[in-house]
């Protein structure tokens, strides 16, 4: 089961668009062909994302950059909902919702997002396109190490950042973790007030166009790998 915690003053807006655009609905509102859009979109013109069974799908804010560069005036209003996004995968609900509720105390703006289910973690990761993943490693059915997989096939994204939240960081671990896509790895049982200050550290480098860290600070009893 997926659970939100959403914007809704941005929600009661009537005719905005807050959530990624297919192709149809990026040709109706530009009024033009499916054709034209994905030819927009194959020579780099238009940016947009591939979800994970493989369709195109452009963020408001994207749409709205291409309209003003191409010189098109089109009448569009939206939202754009990328800037604090997080999602949590992790089948232990009694530590998912705890984190929840602190990250929603301290980014009182952000969508927060959470699944028991590492399969519907990779379908969100490619429609809702999070800034960071909280991502558990220990579950049933897809665990963590099978999602960084699956993540690692597609085409990389540094955009998102990686944190592990698991509470079986031994050395074993760590060295499978090491080297990869994995921006962060914490212990459960460190204190959830310093590992706030940290996402919120890792998100503000990504928001200044910092390059992408892919191993982490050297916290030896944290996240070191």
């Amino acid at each position: 089961m997926v659970e939100y915690k959403q914007n809704f003053n941005a929600l009661k807006l009537s005719g905005v668009h807050k959530k990624p655009l297919n192709v149809g609905l990026v040709a109706k509102i530009c009024r033009v062909s499916k054709k034209t859009v994905l030819n927009w979109i194959y020579k780099g013109a238009l940016k947009a994302f591939t979800t994970f069974g493989g369709h195109y799908r452009v963020w408001p804010g994207d749409l709205k950059d291409f309209l003003v560069v191409a010189g098109l005036d089109v009448p569009f209003q939206f939202v754009d909902e990328r800037k604090t996004t997080f999602l949590i995968v992790d089948d232990d609900t009694t530590y998912a919702k705890l984190l929840k509720e602190a990250l929603c105390t301290r980014f009182p703006s952000a969508d927060v997002i959470m699944t028991e289910d590492g399969y519907e973690g990779l379908v969100l990761i490619g429609e809702r396109k999070p800034q960071l993943l909280l991502l558990d490693l220990r579950m049933p059915k897809l665990d963590g190490f099978g999602v960084l997989e699956m993540l690692g096939q597609r085409k990389k994204d540094d955009s998102m950042k990686i944190v592990i939240l698991s509470a079986y960081l031994d050395d074993e671990t760590r060295a499978r973790l090491k080297g990869g896509m994995v921006d962060q790895a914490w212990d459960k049982s460190e204190n959830i007030n310093i590992m706030l200050q940290s996402f919120e550290k890792l998100l503000h480098g990504a928001a200044t166009g910092k390059p992408a860290r892919r191993r982490p600070p050297a916290r030896v009893t944290t996240q070191t790998l």
